[in-house]
């Protein structure tokens, strides 16, 4: 499939520099957290050169100016590449990709747009802060794999998974943070192969379900502080606050549907994000208030969680509000 692709910059540096090349696949809700994953690692190591690049299907004048304004203040390079959008419209008509926004495939796509740029590439999702050195990274030798990765949990989404996907090599991987071998990736036509498998297969996961079957058995497993699990819901769930992680952590990833940029994230690990994002571009932006009816009642169980009863109460009754008010909007269409 050929490559649709603009981009606003041409890479400033060879294949073969030291430099390490990091890469994102956002849509518009996902720029302030790549933002602030940017600033965390450079905060977190400085001396290494970084070369970013963000692939997006669009974005806003706004998130532009602001990625400008981070190069700018870091003295790094931010290449932003806007992807057409008929780039998978050999497969559109498949009920995978119809169920999903564009974005969400847009990590299958990178190795192929970064042939001839550089050898090696990380992918990382937008929602991981950077707690750690990477220098070690470097170290990690992916000569004769595709990638190196980190095992998902292994009890649950991995069990269930392995089984789901007839996996012949019991490993299955969270795809949110890859350290890619780019040549690899191409010669083994990953990116053609995980397109199909999207079309033709019914899948939990999407593109990581689909990336696990065409890599299983091609893949490094690293250490699981390279891509941390941090599932806020959780913890919040139980009352629970406070950032209890004691083994040493450079990628904390946090999955599920709270993330540290919502201001009803009532977790030290929105702390964290907001010490970032002020020293991002992005410092001057609000955190995200409840806008679903399902945000608002998992704020209003978090707050009675930890006894804030009359707060709690309020948001349980914002979140019936909301409901009975999109229960009428549906039934009037």
């Amino acid at each position: 499939m050929g490559t649709n692709l603009s981009s606003n910059s041409t890479p400033s540096i060879s294949p073969n520099s030291d430099a390490v090349h990091i890469a994102f696949g956002v849509d518009t809700n996902y720029f302030r957290g790549m933002a602030v994953n940017i600033t965390s690692i450079l905060k977190n190591n400085p001396g290494m050169v970084f070369i970013f690049h963000v692939f997006a299907f669009s974005i806003t004048d706004d998130s532009r100016r602001r990625l400008e304004d981070l190069e700018k203040k870091y003295d790094i390079a931010i290449n932003i590449h806007i992807l057409h959008q008929d780039i998978l419209s050999d497969f559109n008509q498949f009920p995978c990709f119809s169920q999903h926004p564009l974005g969400t495939f847009i990590r299958i796509l990178i190795p192929n747009l970064l042939q001839g740029i550089t050898n090696k590439a990380l992918y990382l999702d937008a929602d991981i802060l950077c707690l750690g050195e990477l220098r070690e990274l470097q170290s990690i030798n992916i000569d004769d794999c595709i990638a190196a990765v980190v095992h998902d949990e292994v009890e649950t989404t991995a069990k269930t998974q392995i089984a789901a996907l007839k996996l012949s090599h019991a490993d299955y991987f969270n795809a949110g943070v890859m350290y890619i071998n780019i040549d690899n990736w191409v010669a083994n036509d990953c990116q053609s192969k995980a397109l199909t498998v999207l079309s033709t297969q019914q899948l939990l996961f999407a593109d990581q379900d689909a990336l696990n079957a065409v890599l299983n058995g091609h893949v490094k497993y690293i250490d699981e502080k390279w891509n941390f699990r941090y599932h806020l819901v959780d913890f919040l769930s139980k009352g629970g606050k406070t950032l209890n992680v004691t083994a040493p952590v450079v990628f904390m990833h946090f999955t599920g549907p709270v993330k540290p940029w919502h201001d009803w994230c009532l977790h030290e690990a929105k702390d964290i994000f907001v010490r970032y994002q002020s020293a991002s571009s992005w410092a001057d932006v609000l955190l995200d208030q409840p806008k679903s009816t399902r945000e608002m009642k998992l704020f209003s169980k978090f707050l009675l969680k930890q006894k804030r009863p009359f707060e709690g109460l309020f948001w349980h009754g914002k979140y019936l509000w909301s409901r009975s008010v999109k229960n009428i909007k549906f039934h009037i269409k």
